[in-house]
């Protein structure tokens, strides 16, 4: 299981290239819409990069009183925890009136 760090980051912004005219791409094709992911396949997608959506779960973990205490995510062929978040980390985040964003730094 890797070991993650959550921690607030200032806002990030980005600049793109200017649309020509006629709406065509490069290849002198139009541009298609990017289908968008939900927000199970982009936690998946942060905590375990290189997995497939399809091959893992996103579990929630919670104490006697019904409180989240934990999210988890597993491989749904072998159970195995590939990845878990405390909510302590992302209470501690939401407090924080200065977090422009999140940062997810994963190790191992």
């Amino acid at each position: 299981m890797a070991d993650l760090r959550l921690a607030a980051i200032d806002h990030v912004s980005f600049a793109s290239q200017a649309v020509p005219p006629d709406g065509r791409g490069r290849n002198g094709g139009y541009p298609r819409p990017k289908r968008q992911r939900s927000a199970r396949e982009r936690l998946i997608a942060a905590l375990a990069p290189g997995r497939l959506p399809e091959t893992c779960e996103v579990d929630y973990v919670v104490d006697a009183q019904g409180m989240m205490v934990a999210v988890l995510v597993r491989d749904l062929s072998t159970g195995e925890v590939i990845a878990r978040i405390n909510a302590e980390d992302l209470w501690q985040l939401g407090t924080e009136e200065a977090a422009g964003g999140l940062l997810l730094e994963r190790r191992g």
